[in-house]
């Protein structure tokens, strides 16, 4: 039996539950993130090599769950089309983040024990 290496770092990566309707992790933060980068859509989920329908999706789901937009979208056409993040969404993201940040403060300890038990 083979043995797969240690991760040399080790993340914990929140996913949280935003009322009864929403919920936010990793994957949903680094979609609004490429969003606010690409100001598309289809473009981030190129990125993230998903489908757009996905992409989509998961935005609606955040935009009704929280019940405010965290992305408001144009429609296409000649000239048109584009994504972009509201005030809500980019105060996500800042907030994810700052989370994710505390708890690897606060954790560092079990997490360093972690790896050297997993090394």
């Amino acid at each position: 039996m083979s043995r797969r290496p240690a991760p040399s770092v080790l993340i914990i990566r929140p996913r949280l539950q935003l009322g009864a309707q929403a919920s936010i992790g990793p994957g949903k933060i680094e979609l609004l993130r490429k969003i606010g980068a690409t100001q598309s859509i289809s473009a981030a989920a190129r990125e993230m090599e998903m489908t757009y329908k996905r992409a989509w999706m998961l935005v609606d789901t955040l935009n009704k769950g929280i019940g405010k937009p965290v992305v408001v979208s144009n429609r296409g056409g000649k000239g048109g089309g584009g994504a972009q993040l509201t005030p809500l969404g980019e105060a996500l993201i800042r907030c994810y983040d700052a989370l994710e940040a505390r708890i690897r403060t606060v954790t560092g300890d079990e997490l360093t024990e972690l790896k050297k038990l997993l090394g």
